[in-house]
């Protein structure tokens, strides 16, 4: 009987622990804690398509600190542009919502591990998959 609970026990919790389309199925390190992070854009896709840009026309790299502040750095054309703002997950946790000078934007989280995040967004029917890696 215990081994029957134990067993229905680890598969509930496995179920349960795959909130990403694409994982971890489970990680011991808390989605806030992954999360806070420096930050290197590393892919693009639009709709499907890779749209990465050359790191010598754009390159961005965000800070999403523990208190739930972020800066950015980035370069469009080899010019330096900084900003700063907030970030904070929604009630599930399934998004990021990241706020700066330009506005806010919603992602849907399809990864999130210490090590590479990979964020959704639909806008004006469009959808851009954006994968960072930690820098």
């Amino acid at each position: 009987m215990k081994k029957f609970l134990v067993l229905a026990f680890l598969s509930v919790l496995a179920v349960s622990c795959g909130k990403y389309e694409e994982g971890p199925g489970f990680s011991l390190i808390s989605k806030k804690n992954r999360v806070t992070n420096t930050w290197v854009l590393s892919k693009v896709e639009v709709n499907g398509q890779d749209e990465t840009p050359q790191s010598s026309s754009y390159t961005l790299k965000m800070t999403l600190k523990e208190d739930e502040t972020l800066s950015a750095n980035y370069t469009v054309l080899t010019i330096p542009f900084t900003t700063t703002g907030t970030w904070a997950f929604n009630s599930d946790k399934s998004a990021l919502i990241l706020t700066d000078n330009s506005g806010t934007s919603t992602n849907t989280i399809l990864r999130l591990t210490n090590k590479e995040m990979k964020l959704r967004q639909i806008s004006n029917g469009d959808t851009t998959t954006n994968t960072f890696v930690v820098q």
